[in-house]
This record gives C-alpha cells, sequence and structure tokens, in this order.
C-alpha cells in the first residue's frame, strides 16, 4: 500500500486518507454537476464536481484530492506526495473507472 503522510512540500503536515467511492449521483445544488461519495477510516466526504464528458478513462493513479484557493484540486500521488495537478474534468473519468484516491484529512468530517 501506497504512504501518502509524509512528503517535502508546503502542506507537509497534511496526511492523506485511503478513500472508496461510495457513490455517484446528481448535485442537488447543480444539474451540471455530480456528486461524488466518499468513505474513509475517518468519516465519509462528499464534493460535487463538473460533470465531465462521457469518454472512458482507464484507471490510473493514484489520485490525492486536497482543498485549494478555489474549492478541491486533484493530483496525481506518487511516493514522494501529491504531484502534478489534474483537470478535475480529466480526475473524476479516472476516479470513477477504478482509480485509487486518497483524500485530504482536513476535508474529511469525522463522525
Amino acid at each position: 500500500m501506497l504512504q501518502v503522510t509524509c512528503f517535502a512540500d508546503a502542506r507537509a503536515e497534511e496526511a492523506f486518507l485511503p478513500a472508496t467511492l461510495e457513490a455517484v449521483r446528481p448535485c442537488a445544488a447543480r444539474p451540471e454537476y455530480v456528486e461524488l461519495c466518499f468513505s474513509t477510516s475517518a468519516g465519509a466526504w462528499n464534493w460535487c464536481f463538473p460533470r465531465p464528458p462521457r469518454r472512458r478513462r482507464q484507471p490510473t493513479g493514484p489520485i490525492a484530492l486536497r482543498s485549494g484557493p478555489y474549492g478541491v484540486h486533484a493530483y496525481l500521488l506518487g511516493e514522494d506526495g501529491p504531484g502534478d495537478a489534474l483537470e478535475i474534468s480529466v480526475a473524476l473519468p479516472m476516479i470513477r473507472a477504478g482509480a485509487d484516491v486518497y483524500v485530504a484529512r482536513g476535508l474529511v468530517v469525522s463522525r
């Protein structure tokens, strides 16, 4: 299993949790968005993303989701932590196709 709790960047204190995609449903607030529902060991996390084009992507990754200045951002996740940023329109089909996902602990709501 990939360890993602320590890496050398400006957010070194940020830990990531393995996340399992539990459901994909229309976003209640915006019809052009889709809501992804994840479960983690620390609780659930749901977020609405712009609906991607209908093309199917192969699962790659893993992918890290963390907060950014204008919402949630996706990154390819490597041994040293988050790497290259991904457009949500690229990341979402990869997530739906089965890519491993890690969510920043600060985004998860504890139960």
